[in-house]
């Protein structure tokens, strides 16, 4: 059973990880494009110029990272979904025996839908109502979002909803999290990052600190009250004490970070890094050319992040009794 496989990966990470071996990724993350059909205000990657990788290499990288130990796979972009072999992409990386997720807008999923039915997790981005969705990832058609939703829950395939906190207002929130209920999905809430090269702007010296407080405290509580919220409880109190919003990572001596050893992104040029955040920032490996395990250094530039992804997937692994459950409902 692949859940079943799913923690045994997980579990072997963590032993690697406490043991100081070399590392074994339980999951990574994939980019098969940068081209996307929008243009969201805080998203560099339709910017980034990269050659992509043809299905032949994507399948040697496929390798290696089953080779490795990985057994959650996410694909993602850009919007994946722009590759016209993407529904190939997805077949291949079944056939290697992978738990996919595909992280999607969904505006082009009508033309695609047949083919995505081997996905076993979807993820999709819904910033709060249409106006601040329009406004946060550009002018689209809202509704098409929300048929395709339809559409997967109706198969019967989990979903979460990526929700990008800018504005902290917590009517967005509560419009999201009753269309979550009405549509029987789950919505991941994450801060905005800033400053890596994934993304395309820094924080105003004026950001509304305690607003943004305020805020978190109020989406734990309704986390806590049994609200559809995929954030996990430690992750939302881990947010509630950042210190400062404005700083999406830091260096902390003596805290470790799981980025690189137990999970890892790859870029569409099928270089990797031990996270997105740190694309840029450290030098990547190319798993075209270098494996992973060998020429990884375990050396990050920071240890501590609020980066939504990152931060539940660090949580794992300094928590590692109470998360095994949440496994299947991170990025």
């Amino acid at each position: 059973m692949i859940q079943h496989r799913l923690i045994l990966s997980y579990v072997l990470s963590l032993a690697a990880i406490r043991s100081g071996a070399s590392p074994r990724p339980f999951s990574a993350s994939m980019v098969v494009t940068n081209r996307c059909n929008i243009r969201c205000a805080y998203c560099n990657f339709p910017l980034l110029k990269e050659p992509e990788m043809t299905l032949e290499q994507i399948e040697t990288v496929f390798t290696k990272l089953k080779r490795m130990g990985v057994i959650r796979l996410g694909l993602l972009g850009g919007e994946p979904l722009y590759r016209r072999d993407f529904p190939e992409i997805l077949s291949m990386a079944k056939r290697k025996g992978f738990f996919v997720s595909v992280n999607s807008n969904l505006l082009l999923y009508e033309k695609h839908a047949d083919t995505l039915r081997d996905a076993d997790y979807f993820f999709t981005s819904l910033d709060g109502p249409p106006d601040r969705h329009i406004k946060n990832r550009g002018k689209q058609d809202y509704e098409k979002v929300l048929t395709a939703i339809r559409d997967i829950r109706g198969q019967g395939k989990p979903l979460t909803a990526i929700c990008v906190i800018t504005d902290f207002e917590t009517e967005d929130a509560e419009y999201l999290l009753a269309l979550a209920r009405e549509e029987r999905f789950t919505v991941h809430f994450q801060p905005e990052c800033f400053d890596t090269e994934i993304v395309m702007r820094s924080a105003k010296e004026d950001f509304p600190q305690e607003k943004a407080r305020r805020f978190w405290k109020y989406i734990l509580k309704q986390k806590q009250s049994g609200a559809p919220i995929a954030s996990s409880e430690s992750y939302l109190q881990y947010i509630i004490s950042w210190k400062d919003y404005r700083q999406s990572a830091r260096y902390v001596t003596g805290s470790r970070c799981a980025a690189g050893r137990g999970y890892i992104f790859i870029d569409a040029s099928g270089t990797a890094y031990p996270c997105a955040y740190t694309k840029g920032k450290t030098p990547g490996i190319n798993l075209l050319e270098d494996d992973w395990e060998k020429s990884f250094n375990c050396k990050t530039p920071c240890t501590e992040c609020i980066v939504g992804p990152m931060l539940e997937f660090n949580l794992l692994f300094q928590k590692p009794i109470s998360s095994i459950a949440n496994i299947l409902n991170i990025t």
